[in-house]
């Protein structure tokens, strides 16, 4: 068994969990958003089987990341932290969320049609990469205030 002293408790207790899983649904879509362009360009069924399966994972990233971004924040919350930076949450959450939605979609869409893609799956992983890039880049900023 692992014995803390008081010192380390307290520093594993302030530590931030979701700043260091973010990145792991963030490079997976942006990695499937570029599988879908390579698709395009070279028909061949690899890209589109690794862009699908790369936003599955994703997906699966994405709900362990919004669960320690929640949990950080209560922690967050509990220390006092400012009513800007839980409006910049918010914010930050919905473009999250609405990434999540974009790229649910596409893999919903994707799971219907045998995998294939279509222009409206491609607009829709298109923006869910925008929306995850503007994400991460207010997130970013946030941490940076913390």
């Amino acid at each position: 068994m692992w014995r803390f002293n008081g010192r380390a408790k307290r520093s594993i207790g302030r530590m931030l969990f979701h700043p260091n899983v973010v990145h792991f649904p963030i490079a997976l879509w942006l990695t499937s958003t570029f599988f879908d362009l390579l698709g395009l360009r070279r028909e061949k069924a690899i890209f589109r089987e690794m862009a699908f399966w790369l936003v599955g994972l994703g997906l699966v990233g994405a709900a362990v990341t919004i669960l320690f971004g929640w949990t950080d924040l209560l922690a967050q919350e509990r220390q006092g932290v400012g009513t800007g930076l839980l409006l910049r949450h918010r914010v930050h959450s919905w473009l999250a969320y609405s990434s999540t939605a974009a790229y649910l979609g596409v893999f919903i869409w994707r799971w219907r049609t045998e995998n294939r893609l279509t222009p409206g799956t491609l607009l829709l992983s298109l923006l869910g990469a925008g929306l995850i890039a503007v994400t991460g880049y207010l997130g970013g900023e946030m941490r940076n205030v913390m």
